[in-house]
């Protein structure tokens, strides 16, 4: 697993784990990804990205 936190990639290592507190919205939408979904992102509400901005980030 690795995590994204701005422009920084986490990756889990030894003596290094990490930890995702996920909300039942985040539950479920996972639930719902398509089987060869690999992302999940979450951005706060009135982010000043666009969509494409967003996928773009996604995609780095």
């Amino acid at each position: 697993m690795r995590i994204k936190i701005a422009d920084t990639w986490h990756e889990v290592k030894l003596g290094t784990p990490i930890m995702i507190e996920l909300s039942q919205a985040d539950r479920r939408n996972i639930a719902n990804m398509a089987p060869t979904a690999t992302k999940y992102a979450c951005f706060a509400d009135g982010e000043p990205m666009s969509v494409d901005q967003k996928r773009d980030w996604m995609d780095g």
